[in-house]
């Protein structure tokens, strides 16, 4: 009886609506839902997820730890309905819960309960099963994306093996800051370092999997880097190295957030270009560095944002709230120490890629030789 078989006969038998969660809280299965659902249910649904206050309600009555069969009483603070927690456990342990929500006109006997609970031990023992070929699958990720050769070599085949990415089909990689509701059955999951990787293959439907999952990890509150699409699991490091860079520029620019494609970039991409150290030198020129060393906060912003608006200056003054006489000062004094003449396109240019990227560099480059220190 597989997990879907579970869920109809506990539904039939106890005539109730049936959901199945793993034990982090995750949506895996559920029955038809009977009229008159309640709000928490629906939004489980929706989201395939438990919101966090609901998930703690839950846990508070001990479910993770009992073998028997857990009424919670009516919440309103979660709209939530009294219902019945049945252990979905395996070799002593919780893999998951079924909550069962019965019809109002029907009574659930105890020689019910003790048939459902054998039920949901059936399904423990799949969510179980399940469970530990995720964590080989999270391995075989976290190699395919960042182990050596031969980690690399074996992460091709154990995810060519699972059958979830076709031979040379579209993927794309998403790099998630934060919490992250359950993404769906064929997206693949590894922690790398404080980030999730997320490896999803293309879909053949109308809704777009890879929008679908960093809207819902932004609407969780995470930053979300969003690598391009490419063909083949060769190519999905590519993906998400654009993927970290773009949790790197959300962090780094909140309007570039909190969902950073990698094909909205813009001129941020260009720190992928070579190591962090050749690309810093390549655009914090002389005259670059002369205006940072300043530190002169009130000529950095005022540079920053006469080149954001294009050498305009009557916007210029308008966004900084200054006269223009006050902005014509502060421009010569750029000049000034710089040695740049704003009046040239080209000069322009070298002074903006300088201040929009090479501070974003700058900061990252700082982040990794402190790390490097640490490591001596």
């Amino acid at each position: 009886m597989n997990l879907d078989e579970v869920v109809t006969e506990v539904a039939e038998r106890l005539s109730a609506s049936v959901v199945v969660v793993d034990r982090a809280f995750s949506l895996i299965a559920y029955s038809t839902q009977l009229p008159g659902v309640d709000k928490d249910r629906v939004q489980s649904i929706l989201t395939r997820s438990c919101p966090p206050e609901a998930r703690a309600w839950y846990e508070s009555f001990g479910i993770a730890d009992t073998t028997r069969p857990v009424i919670t009483p009516e919440n309103p603070d979660i709209e939530a309905s009294s219902r019945i927690c049945l252990p979905a456990r395996y070799a002593g342990a919780a893999y998951g819960y079924l909550f069962v929500l019965p019809d109002e006109n029907s009574a659930v006997s105890d020689g019910d309960l003790t048939a459902a609970m054998s039920l949901a031990g059936q399904a423990g023992a799949q969510l179980a099963h399940t469970a530990r070929g995720r964590d080989d699958m999270a391995v075989a990720v976290a190699d395919l994306l960042e182990g050596d050769r031969k980690a690399f070599a074996r992460a091709i085949t154990r995810i060519e093996d699972s059958g979830l990415f076709p031979d040379g089909g579209a993927l794309t990689v998403l790099a998630v800051d934060g919490l992250l509701p359950a993404p769906g059955a064929r997206a693949l999951l590894a922690p790398i370092g404080s980030l999730t990787a997320v490896m999803i293959p293309a879909g053949d439907g109308a809704v777009d999997p890879v929008r679908s999952v960093a809207e819902s990890g932004a609407g969780a509150g995470a930053l979300v880097g969003v690598g391009g699409s490419y063909h083949g699991l060769r190519s999905a490091r590519r993906s998400w190295q654009q993927a970290k860079l773009g949790v790197q520029v959300a962090r780094h620019d909140e309007s570039m957030g909190p969902i950073a494609y990698w094909e909205e970039l813009g001129i941020y991409r260009l720190s992928s270009c070579g190591p962090t150290s050749v690309v810093a030198d390549a655009v914090l020129t002389p005259s670059v560095r002369a205006l940072l060393d300043h530190r002169n906060v009130d000529l950095l912003v005022t540079a920053q944002t006469y080149l954001d608006q294009a050498g305009d200056t009557g916007a210029t003054a308008g966004v900084l709230g200054i006269h223009r006489q006050t902005l014509y000062y502060r421009l010569a004094k750029i000049e000034e120490i710089t040695g740049l003449d704003l009046s040239v396109g080209a000069q322009r240019l070298e002074l903006h890629v300088g201040l929009t990227l090479g501070r974003f560099i700058f900061e990252h480059l700082g982040t990794e030789e402190g790390r490097n220190g640490e490591q001596t």
